[in-house]
């Protein structure tokens, strides 16, 4: 089988053509992450870049009283001189760290003051949801409402004794959450790979060949399969390394890879108590995950058609339109909607940016575990239909040479 896996895979993606998509999407890759820096990053300025990693030195590490009063003591007269604005605007006066006074006080609030408040102010804001929580756990369990019981108390201990007790440098894990550039060049690396897997064979007529030998039976399917399971995996990790390196290296920072998921403004209802490079790894394999499910239905695909392009277009319009709803539901209500879409495993920032529940059998499930539980189900549905559909075309049974063809 092994043997039969390797052919598998050197046939089908060890091609000169997926090489060379693969080497141009990863340089496209990098330079979207390079615009993202350039377009949005606030130490794209080299000033603002050179100031941040000095004052760093005084505001980095760990939250204390005497950092806040050193803060303070430098941003409030700024705040005061910017208050009313009619302070000099004339460039590069003595007593500016930058060019005047106005981007001095705008560098020190948004690089330090805004968020070192957010991250003080965090623990109270945490214990303020727990609090709620269980008033919300006594009311519900006097009306005997057993689910919005379960959820709050589900709530309740998600957020007891959250805190933010250090300050690090989180620009890049804020882009690097919502990148989602990268998920579309591997889906479109994995169509164009996958389509031959199945129809090579009938293009070429070996369909006919491969059902009198043994190896064109289940065995050759199953290698397919898992040939196909090996490359977009790999093709997936590839491009999540390359995402997370380019953006390390193109921001220049390493920094806040233990601090909490929730220490991202856009987490602050984070829906798991895990590290920023934990939630790296956690979104890498789920991403992956939802690549496989898509890659099982771009199999799916292939195998009813003789010609490449037909399941093509269709594979990419049901690309398409997956994206469409995953746009459409993203931030709403219905939750329902969004988790049995496998694409939100590729967009799974929405499934852990807050806490939300569907409801089993009344029992409140959270949604991201909703998602992969329904993602699974899509793709034994996908390979069960696989597997049904070209048994008719060969399937061994064993027993001396005999080959038995099901219609």
């Amino acid at each position: 089988m092994v043997r039969l896996v390797c052919f598998e895979w050197r046939k089908h993606f060890l091609k000169r053509s997926i090489i060379i998509a693969m080497l141009l999407f990863s340089v496209l890759n990098i330079a979207k992450v390079y615009s993202i820096h350039e377009e949005s990053s606030l130490l794209a300025n080299p000033g603002w870049k050179d100031l941040y990693w000095k004052e760093w030195a005084d505001f980095g590490g760990a939250i204390t009283n005497k950092r806040i009063e050193k803060l303070m003591n430098i941003y409030l007269p700024l705040e005061q001189l910017t208050a009313d604005h009619t302070a000099s605007t004339k460039y590069r006066t003595p007593d500016t760290y930058l060019s005047n006074v106005y981007e001095d006080w705008n560098f020190f609030r948004l690089n330090y003051v805004d968020p070192m408040k957010y991250a003080y102010d965090y623990k109270a804001y945490a214990q303020g949801v727990v609090s709620a929580a269980k008033e919300n756990i006594a009311f519900y369990e006097s009306v005997d409402n057993s689910y919005e019981r379960n959820k709050n108390a589900v709530i309740a201990k998600l957020f007891e004794g959250r805190s933010i007790t250090s300050f690090a440098y989180t620009e890049m894990y804020q882009y690097y959450v919502q990148y989602d550039f990268s998920g579309l060049l591997v889906l479109l690396i994995c169509l164009y790979g996958l389509m031959s897997v199945f129809l090579h064979e009938k293009v070429t007529e070996m369909d006919i060949l491969l059902l009198t030998s043994k190896a064109g039976g289940k065995a050759t399917i199953w290698a397919k399969l898992i040939a196909s399971a090996l490359f977009v995996s790999s093709v997936s990790f590839w491009f999540w390394v390359v995402d997370f390196v380019s953006f390390s290296i193109i921001f220049d920072s390493w920094d806040a890879a233990s601090s909490p998921l929730f220490m991202l403004v856009d987490f602050i209802h984070a829906a798991l108590n895990v590290s920023l490079w934990q939630y790296a790894i956690l979104s890498a394999l789920i991403k992956t995950a939802g690549i496989l499910v898509f890659a099982l239905a771009f199999l799916f695909m292939s195998i009813l058609f003789r010609n490449a392009l037909i399941p093509f277009i269709i594979s990419l319009f049901i690309s398409f339109i997956s994206i469409y709803f995953e746009e459409v539901t993203m931030g709403s209500g219905r939750i329902w909607i969004k988790v049995i879409n496998p694409f939100v495993l590729l967009f799974n920032r929405e499934l852990f940016r807050k806490i939300e529940f569907v409801s089993l059998v009344g029992f409140p499930l959270p949604s991201y575990i909703a998602a992969l539980l329904l993602a699974t189900a899509w793709g034994a549905l996908l390979l069960g239909g696989i597997l049904i559909v070209v048994r008719k075309n060969t399937l061994w049974k064993g027993g001396g040479n005999r080959v038995h063809l099901e219609v």
